[in-house]
């Protein structure tokens, strides 16, 4: 509803099929948007979860003469018609859109809606039945309606980095945090710059600090390195750049490293004496005894800011805001834009017994 009536908006729900509840787009004046709110309000959930059929319907009909982006809404897996990740990143490069995804639901499948979205240059998030699906949309809307970064890319001098997660970025977006992982073999002073081009602007976003010795604090970001690895072996296998074969090894070491459960890793649950009985190495019972020590070292302490650049902050401006009249960088408003929904019927469930349970407690 925040969108301004020169722009606007496409509907496409799917369940064992995909339906285009707009009949097309439709201009985002007052009437259309309250028109298509009365028609999603009387969606009901219905059968399987054809999302492959779901953006495919979407992508039809697109304009070249402004920017189109996708807002994916889903709660479950993918279990109807095409399931392969490949296929849906075979679909999506097709096509100069943005996806920015939504999962509902345990269920979820993370790597293909991963897939989904980098093929795209779009992001996605996990909505859980506490948060606020509304609020989530209209982050997303902010981005959809601001120029982003792109081409963008992350660089670090001073200090030799190994197995980083991402060094190309790609598209960064307005309010959007950057997650990078890797590791460094020297400790030392750093300088770290970010290399991106606004409206076709070169802009160089610089800052140095100090990488330390050792850091014992936060042991469990050794889990989430091997984590971001995992993941971004999936998403290199969903989108046909490696062979099976070797997902699969690089997988299982990294998941007995780390001790991590994975599609190739299992944990099995063991008495002591098992464990002594058969040898095995108690890999995970070391880390989760580290890992609740620096628990308890911090929930002794006052809150610790671990901001690094206080002395040379990398951005000068405040972090974006959803007020009308809010601050923050970033660049300005895409106009016009067009934007679509794909809905799966699963997910719009999920959506609307939160908001019963929201207004009757």
């Amino acid at each position: 509803q925040s969108l301004k009536p020169e722009d606007r908006f496409r509907i496409v729900t799917f369940s064992n099929n995909a339906k285009d509840l707009t009949g097309g787009f439709q201009s985002a004046t007052p009437e259309n948007v309250r028109a298509a709110v009365e028609r999603v309000g009387r969606l009901r959930t219905e059968g399987g979860t054809d999302l492959y059929s779901g953006i495919h319907l979407g992508l039809k009909e697109l304009n070249a003469d402004r920017a189109t982006s996708i807002v994916l809404v889903t709660d479950g897996v993918a279990n109807q018609g095409i399931i392969a990740p490949q296929e849906f990143h075979k679909l999506l490069k097709q096509y100069d859109v943005r996806v920015f995804g939504f999962l509902m639901g345990n269920s979820a499948n993370w790597p293909l809606m991963r897939t989904i979205c980098a093929a795209t240059g779009g992001f996605y998030a996990g909505v859980s039945n506490d948060d606020d699906i509304i609020g989530q949309l209209m982050l997303a809307k902010s981005k959809i309606t601001h120029e982003c970064l792109h081409d963008a890319t992350l660089k670090v001098g001073g200090v030799k980095i190994l197995d980083e997660t991402d060094d190309f970025i790609g598209k960064v977006y307005r309010g959007q945090q950057l997650v990078i992982f890797g590791r460094y073999e020297n400790p030392g002073s750093a300088t770290v710059t970010l290399k991106a081009k606004l409206t076709g602007t070169d802009k160089t976003y610089t800052t140095t600090f100090n990488f330390p010795e050792i850091d014992t604090d936060n042991p469990e970001v050794e889990r989430l390195f091997g984590l971001s690895r995992i993941e971004m072996i999936e998403d290199q296998e969903n989108a046909g750049l490696v062979p099976q074969s070797e997902v699969k090894d690089a997988i299982q070491a990294l998941g007995v490293q780390y001790q991590l459960v994975t599609d190739h890793t299992s944990m099995v649950l063991l008495s002591d004496e098992s464990f002594a009985q058969r040898g095995i190495e108690r890999r995970n019972k070391a880390r989760v005894t580290e890992e609740r020590r620096a628990q308890a070292v911090r929930s002794a302490q006052p809150v610790k800011s671990y901001q690094v650049d206080q002395a040379a902050p990398m951005f000068q401006h405040n972090a974006p805001s959803l007020a009308p009249n809010g601050g923050g960088g970033g660049g300005g408003a895409l106009d016009p834009v067009s934007v679509l929904m794909v809905l799966g019927l699963g997910g719009l469930a999920a959506a609307a017994r939160k908001a019963r349970s929201t207004r009757n407690p």
